[in-house]
């Protein structure tokens, strides 16, 4: 029984089974039909020597003295009686029995006898029979009138036509039947024959071969080796994506670790109190910086994980908005910063991952506080046809044009920017452009005509998405 699911479990078993049951159904309904007519033919043939043998005795009818007689022809008799029995009976006019069985009864109409031998299937000593009935005019009778014949034949023969026929028949099905499920696991086998090629380059490829898999195979298979190859580009790209992060990591990991240590190195060995509480300032800032870049490199590497793995579900953008506010301002510490909100609807309704959407929000606005030096910040939603705008925009000196793409990817830092503000690590922004690309969005950046610079964060805007 194992084996048996084993097989089944398979395409070709699967295919094969499949087969094999509409090839028995088939075999089933053609022996039926076989069985039926083989029954019509040999019923028609023996009919025809019934009909024969009726009509001889019908011509073998005379009239001797006024009385009905018959000279039996026995070669006709001895034909139908071969593998049964014979039975016939003679009525004349009177409806008097002259000859024959007495007892053999017809329910044949004598209006129909008279245009020709009239059948039907009766029983006689216990024992089926086909009978056929004919009627004559003799006119040399006493009584001139229609003489019925009346002629009976056991079924056996019939029957025993009726099996040969039907045997042969069945036979003839059977065999193309087994042929027919031979030949189509031949060609199952056969037309599976790529996918076990595509199989063993496959098993046979080196993990870190991700070229695209080239194979001669049916028009009918470039379906499936276009898909295999999209998953190999794509995960190639995505490995060479995370191998590029990681290298770009520990390059940027390394130089404020180094620096770290160089640090405390100068710090053992400082005595002037003044110069240990401005090496311990140093200190701590660098540690700050280690802090925030490995949250960032997680953070980072959180979104690309959401992105991949996450449904998206409803989420609400003005109280998500706000909640990330409330979380974020505190981080400008010290510094008095201004700080407005404005939506033109209480609730905005999209499909969104929202954690990732916080971490593109948030980070937008810490552009803002950390590194833009901001002391003014305004935040809004507004819609503009089929997108949703969520803008964040400050009065610090920004990022000059030219280096607007480059903003955008990772650790790609900018300098010192035209005001002398220097640049993040580069991860901030990225992050932003992350999550958009993975919500059908992008991010743009403005200078407002008022001064300042604004980061945008275009959504799409769902079709009837609620809005209160």
């Amino acid at each position: 029984m194992r084996r048996f699911d084993r097989f089944a479990g398979t395409l070709f078993g699967r295919t094969l089974l499949f087969i094999a049951l509409v090839v028995a159904t088939g075999a089933a309904a053609l022996a039926i039909i076989a069985r039926f007519y083989a029954g019509v033919a040999a019923e028609r043939a023996y009919d025809q020597l019934l009909a024969g043998a009726t009509i001889q005795v019908a011509e073998n009818l005379y009239v001797q003295g006024g009385v009905l007689a018959l000279s039996p022809p026995v070669a006709a008799l001895s034909t139908l009686s071969r593998y049964d029995s014979v039975y016939y009976k003679v009525i004349d006019s009177r409806g008097m029995v002259v000859a024959g069985y007495p007892d053999l009864d017809s329910a044949a109409n004598l209006a129909a006898a008279k245009q020709g031998p009239v059948f039907a299937n009766g029983s006689y000593q216990n024992k089926p029979v086909r009978i056929a009935t004919i009627a004559r005019y003799m006119p040399e009778e006493r009584t001139p009138g229609w003489a019925s014949v009346t002629v009976a034949q056991t079924t056996n023969a019939r029957q025993q036509l009726t099996n040969e026929m039907s045997f042969k028949v069945w036979t003839l099905i059977l065999l193309m039947s087994a042929l027919a499920i031979v030949a189509s696991a031949l060609a199952i086998r056969r037309g599976l024959r790529p996918l076990a090629q595509i199989e063993s380059i496959i098993a046979a490829r080196d993990p870190a071969d991700l070229r695209p898999v080239a194979v001669e195979t049916p028009s009918e298979m470039q379906a499936i080796i276009g898909a295999i190859n999209g998953l190999i580009a794509r995960l190639a790209e995505r490995i060479t994506a995370m191998q590029r992060f990681i290298a770009d990591a520990a390059h940027q990991m390394r130089t404020p670790l180094a620096r770290l240590d160089a640090q405390i190195e100068l710090l053992d060995s400082e005595t002037n109190p003044a110069q240990v509480a401005a090496r311990l300032a140093a200190l701590r800032k660098t540690s700050s910086d280690v802090g925030r870049l490995t949250g960032q490199l997680l953070n980072h590497a959180m979104v690309i994980h959401r992105n991949e793995v996450i449904p998206f579900q409803p989420v609400e953008l003005v109280s998500l908005v706000k909640e990330v506010l409330g979380r974020s301002i505190p981080l400008a510490g010290e510094r008095d910063v201004r700080v407005s909100f404005e939506s033109g609807c209480k609730q905005i309704w999209l499909s969104a991952d929202a954690i990732s959407l916080q971490e593109a929000i948030s980070n937008a606005l810490h552009n803002a506080l950390l590194h833009g030096k901001a002391d003014t910040i305004d935040v809004s939603i507004a819609g503009h046809g089929d997108t949703l705008h969520v803008t964040v925009t400050d009065n610090g000196p920004g990022i000059a044009p030219e280096n607007w793409d480059a903003a955008l990817r990772p650790f790609s830092r900018l300098g010192e920017t035209g005001q002398g503000t220097r640049a993040g690590s580069g991860l901030g922004l990225a992050i932003v452009d992350e999550v958009m690309k993975a919500h059908g969005g992008s991010v743009h950046f403005a200078l407002p005509p008022s001064g300042g610079f604004s980061v945008v964060l275009v959504l799409p805007r769902p079709p009837g998405a609620g809005s209160e």
